[in-house]
């Protein structure tokens, strides 16, 4: 038999469709409300870390838990969402951002009342509202992305208008969001599955219109991660060319010396035997090949395009 935690005499907020029931209430009011073995579960479900989403069957009812990271947050979403659904009865418990979010699920339950629509379906709808407006953040998202990559496009060699922090910081925006969308698709298809056979066709119908959307969310953050990974690269190679021409200036450097450093140790040896130890010219000449030695290198490097 099914657990019944919407009685007459229950302290928890319910609206009847039809012959079926839907009660709501916070996570602070749990305890208090529903059984010690089924609040339980709720905190479990909606507290373990690694458990974004997810969908348990049981012998008559399921529960469903999905968390939202801080990246979604938004006036119209919820931390923490568990549900309770058994055939005739659905309990949501849920805790909101801040006090002036408290009103979004009573307020869309009692909306899809309203319509005589199913409780699963007013269910349904809490989490098609919960990710309808993720396709905005996603879209700002991918702007910043995009911003980062022309930043990084514009920068010169010697100076870079981004930090790598930068980049790994939308990387870390995404990962949450990445890990969510793809437990919650596990999770609606679980529930299209429907093996107590809870869920009328028109609600199973529903479930699959929202399992859509989020592949679609799944489909754009892998997308968006691919891109991050690219600006990543370019980043990267930005410095790395700014260190071969670095490097290159070194190199010029080193081989203009390397000629004068020999001249150096020649003359050093101070052999008498040298006529230009004794000729009049002989410090005006070691002047001249200097500079020649240091013209015909530049003049070398010059054509090979070196610098």
């Amino acid at each position: 038999m099914s657990i019944k935690i919407l009685s007459g005499d229950s302290k928890i907020p319910v609206v009847s469709i039809g012959e079926q029931s839907i009660g709501w209430l916070t996570f602070d009011e749990l305890q208090d409300n529903v059984p010690g073995d089924l609040a339980q579960r709720f905190y479990e479900g909606a507290n373990i870390d690694d458990n974004w989403a997810s969908y348990d069957c049981y012998d008559d009812h399921d529960m469903f838990y999905l968390r939202i990271p801080e990246e979604l947050k938004d006036k119209e979403s919820v931390p923490h969402l568990g549900v309770y659904i058994s055939r005739n009865e659905v309990l949501v418990v849920y805790k909101h951002w801040d006090e002036q979010d408290s009103d979004h699920i009573p307020g869309l339950i009692k909306n899809v009342a309203i319509k005589k629509a199913s409780a699963h379906r007013a269910m349904l709808s809490i989490i098609d509202f919960i990710t309808k407006n993720d396709g905005i953040l996603l879209g700002k998202i991918e702007s910043s992305i995009m911003d980062l990559e022309e930043q990084t496009l514009e920068s010169s060699d010697t100076e870079l208008r981004i930090s790598n922090n930068e980049i790994s910081a939308v990387r870390r925006q995404l990962h949450p969001m990445y890990q969510m969308y793809e437990q919650l698709l596990d999770a609606l298809e679980d529930m299209i599955e429907d093996e107590n056979e809870l869920f009328s066709e028109t609600d199973i119908k529903y479930c699959n219109r929202i399992h859509n959307r989020v592949e679609r969310l799944y489909k754009t953050v892998i997308n968006l991660r691919d891109y991050v990974s690219q600006v990543r690269e370019a980043y990267q190679a930005q410095i790395d060319i700014g260190l071969n021409k670095i490097m290159k200036v070194f190199t010029v450097i080193s081989a203009v010396f390397l000629p004068l450093t020999f001249l150096v140790g020649w003359y050093g040896m101070n052999f008498e035997s040298m006529p230009e130890f004794s000729w009049k010219y002989g410090y005006i000449f070691a002047i001249g090949l200097t500079l020649l030695i240091i013209v015909v290198c530049l003049v070398i490097f010059k054509r090979k395009k070196w610098f």
